[in-house]
């Protein structure tokens, strides 16, 4: 959500002319009263500054949780060694040695993620609205904004913040940047929001608010929101020369006194030096009392009162509209102490559009912790050791005494080096010491005591070397499979809240899809090769039986949900089934290869794919789902034109015979004609006057 999204229209409306609604007057008890007014927490005002303090104050106070986050960070990045171990390491004289086996640790389970990946999948309701053939078309838009909008790669650097540190977050909103695609899915740090610390959910579903601080250029500031332009001008000179008696401006003094009398502290959102200001993006939840729409289906939903078919729908009697207290999240901007914006959510999801990536959290405190959280001590340790143990490998024991040597300090220099020379003192008295031993004994002890650490990192994660495709101590296969599962068993939490969490991502996006798609019929072209259909949303049609206009694959009305596929899309995924399938091909008959093998070249990557299984399936006579459907169908027609066609010949056989049969008739009633003229007298011709 940028600043250039807000509806300045909405934002523009004073808290004077924000009128709340009334509510019923009475007396309860006789002795408690009723007001006819709305309570102030119900009323639909803006966020107070008094508000936006006692949440940056709340923020102030919550667990330290970000400093062992940055630190679980650093250790990843193989910033192991502060600045005070690295003094007393120089004091002592041994190596800063660094062995960073965390980073590959969590490298593996990364690189786990991006080869299990799943796309999401829309799935109807069992309302009956949704049909399959249209949960088909929206799960391919769908697919079509995760690769527009970069989704995987905000969920994947989200997972990695997640297993680091214990937080992530990914932000869905729409895109400001019309030459951009219309939507976006952003990896946010941590370092930039703050949220509810009461929040126990995981979608921060009962979170009261959710504010990210965004440091900003004044300049890019004033361009985002031209009609504040005196005012941060103001705010990043300190109020230099300006008098708020003077000031024909009331606005401006209103804010010079707002920053006087705040609670914030300058350097929280004012850079004067580099020319910054930090604007406070912040989400939030009230209460507030209004009209809901109740549906047939017992389904409630805001009413609005400007959109027509909600006020078509009323009229008609087909709905309930009741008056209700609930929960509705806006959106309220702040430069410091200084008020911008205060409007309603732009988004119909009800949810902030920002989603939490969690690892684990704290029973106690509620503070999220990654995996590297355990991994520290013995990393600590491993380092120790290693530095340890290269100083005890070139370490020099010297005992002497005071007379052995003329020069203490140059033969210390001396013995340290690997190759040295000392010239003991002449004068020495013949029972003076003077012995130099080698400081390793010690070595082999700290050397094992390492090998542990580096085991208890691997217990510790969970993660075992035999999945980081390393030597283990397992030697069979069942073994190493053994170690493999429990691995994955131990990030069974961590998959499960990162599961959770991308679901959320995927139904924001659907969520702004099917707000866009209302009242537009859009084709989506569905399958390849010779299954290529299409499937249009939202078409304008007539009803035959009642001659109204109707829309068929109403998308306004889709309840579906969506829903991670189980089966990964990556193209390693692919590689390996399809190595398997052609295993397992070596072992069947040629009859049964020859069945496989449109299979076998449907998990490859080559041009014209489709059609080169449509070839080899009907060359094996092997046919999949839909085209047994179209045969079916095909079958079923030539059938009943062979049986409209015998229809029609019996038809031709009958009228042929009864031709025949009158025919025959006809000449049967000539001959009896003829026979009757045979049988009559002849008439005898009178004689002719000239005879």
């Amino acid at each position: 959500m940028t600043i250039g999204d807000i509806q300045l229209s909405s934002a523009s409306m004073s808290r004077d002319e924000q009128q709340p609604a009334a509510v019923g007057a009475g007396r309860v008890d006789g002795d408690i009263e009723r007001s006819d007014k709305l309570p102030d927490e119900l009323k639909d005002e803006a966020l107070s500054r008094e508000q936006v303090e006692n949440f940056l104050y709340e923020i102030k106070h919550q667990p330290g949780w970000r400093r062992e986050a940055d630190k679980c960070a650093d250790y990843y990045d193989g910033n192991q060694l502060d600045a005070k171990t690295l003094e007393i390491l120089q004091d002592r004289g041994q190596p800063p040695l660094i062995t960073n086996l965390i980073k590959p640790t969590i490298d593996t389970v990364l690189g786990m993620e991006a080869k299990t990946r799943t796309d999401w999948l829309v799935r109807a309701e069992d309302d009956g609205i949704a049909t399959p053939e249209m949960a088909e078309a929206l799960s391919l838009k769908l697919k079509h904004a995760e690769t527009e909008t970069r989704a995987d790669r905000a969920c994947s650097d989200a997972y990695a913040a997640q297993c680091k540190t214990g937080m992530g977050w990914v932000e869905v909103s729409r895109e400001s940047d019309p030459f951009k695609f219309p939507y976006r899915a952003k990896y946010v740090h941590r370092r930039e929001i703050s949220w509810d610390w009461r929040s126990t959910e995981s979608d921060l579903s009962d979170a009261k608010w959710l504010i990210r601080r965004r440091w900003m250029d004044v300049d890019a500031a004033i361009a985002k929101m031209p009609e504040y332009a005196g005012l941060l001008r103001q705010c990043i000179s300190g109020w230099a020369g300006f008098d708020p008696v003077l000031s024909e401006n009331t606005g401006l003094a209103n804010s010079f006194m707002n920053e006087r009398d705040t609670r914030l502290e300058e350097q929280d959102w004012r850079d004067t030096f580099r020319r910054r200001v930090c604007l406070y993006e912040i989400w939030y939840r009230k209460w507030v009392s209004g009209y809901v729409i109740r549906l047939a289906n017992g389904r409630a939903i805001d009413a609005d009162f400007n959109n027509p078919k909600h006020t078509t729908a009323i009229l008609a009697g087909a709905v309930k509209v009741e008056k209700r207290i609930f929960e509705k999240i806006r959106l309220a901007w702040y430069c410091g102490p200084h008020f911008l914006y205060d409007v309603p959510s732009p988004y119909k999801h009800g949810i902030f559009p920002y989603v939490p990536f969690f690892g684990f959290r704290e029973d106690l405190t509620l503070s999220p912790y990654g995996l590297i959280r355990a991994m520290i001590s013995p990393q600590d340790e491993i380092n120790a050791r290693k530095s340890k143990n290269l100083w005890l490998l070139n370490s020099r024991r010297v005992v002497t005494d005071a007379d052995s040597v003329v020069d203490h300090d140059r033969t210390r220099e001396e013995v340290a080096r690997a190759d040295s020379y000392t010239i003991l003192n002449p004068r020495r008295r013949p029972e003076s010491r003077f012995e130099v031993s080698m400081g390793g004994e010690l070595a082999a002890q700290q050397f094992q005591a390492m090998q542990e650490a580096k085991q208890e990192i691997a217990e510790s994660s969970g993660i075992h070397k035999a999945m980081m495709g390393q030597n283990s101590s397992a030697n069979s296969g069942l073994a190493i499979n053994s170690l493999v599962e429990q691995g994955l068993n131990t990030l069974g939490e961590t998959n499960d809240n990162y599961r959770f969490a991308r679901r959320m991502v995927g139904e924001m996006l659907f969520s702004m899809m099917l707000e866009d798609m209302e009242g537009r019929e859009i084709q989506v072209p569905v399958g390849d090769g010779k299954r290529k259909r299409i499937i249009v949303l939202n078409q304008r049609a007539v009803d035959p039986e009642t001659g109204q206009q109707t829309v068929v694959n109403d998308t306004s009305r889709v309840r579906a949900k969506v829903v991670l596929d189980d089966i990964p899309s990556s193209p390693t995924f692919r590689v390996q089934q399809g190595t398997m399938l052609s295993e397992l091909a070596k072992g069947l008959p040629p009859q049964l290869q020859a069945v496989l093998v449109p299979y076998l070249v449907d998990y490859f990557d080559i041009p014209n794919k489709q059609e080169v299984i449509d070839q080899l399936r009907q060359t094996v006579g092997v046919m999949d789902e839909a085209q047994q459907q179209q045969a079916a169908q095909a079958q079923a027609a030539q059938q009943q034109a062979m049986e409209t066609m015998q229809k029609r010949m019996a038809t031709l056989e009958a009228a042929l015979t009864a031709a025949k049969v009158r025919s025959e008739n006809a000449k049967a009633d000539k001959l009896e004609a003829e026979a009757d003229n045979a049988r009559m007298p002849q008439p005898v011709n009178p004689p002719s006057e000239f005879a």
